[in-house]
């Protein structure tokens, strides 16, 4: 298989406060959305930081360990708890239909029924004892994007 580089120039005015959050989320959301492994990204010729989760997040997520901490309590999830919180904050700021959710997180059609939906979802918010997933009557559930919550690498 051949590469090929592809390079992004980003300009923003911004404080100088928040040009290092910023830089970080801009670099997730870029490598969430094309699948690649970080140590093939550079921004300003330096390799991006392993670890680039905001001070303020209750809620942080290490997909490769499988780990979820609340103000730095691990919290035990089931396989799929895990996977359901994981593609609800790595897709942030939509409604997300059930059935969508059952299809992604599952990988089935609607035949389980949207219930399984939202038994998962109670459970998941009974265990991390705070609510970044927002029902939406009718529809699905959301995630704000600024629900204090960092996807980290470890």
């Amino acid at each position: 298989m051949s590469t090929a580089q592809l390079t992004v120039i980003v300009q923003l005015t911004v404080d100088t406060e928040q040009a290092p959050s910023l830089t970080a989320r801009l670099v997730d959301t870029l490598r969430t959305a094309v699948d690649l492994p970080i140590d093939r990204m550079v921004v300003d010729g330096a390799q991006v930081p392993e670890q680039r989760a905001l001070p303020s997040a209750q809620l942080r997520i290490q997909p490769d360990a499988r780990r979820v901490t609340v103000r730095d309590t691990p919290v035990e999830l089931t396989r799929l708890e895990f996977d359901l919180l994981l593609f609800l904050c790595r897709n942030p700021g939509r409604v997300h239909r059930r059935s969508t959710i059952l299809a992604e997180v599952w990988g089935v059609a609607d035949h389980l029924g949207t219930r399984t939906v939202d038994v998962h979802v109670r459970r998941l918010r009974g265990k991390i004892g705070f609510d970044p997933i927002t029902t939406v009557r009718g529809v699905g559930y959301l995630v704000d994007q600024n629900a204090g919550f960092a996807i980290e690498r470890v």
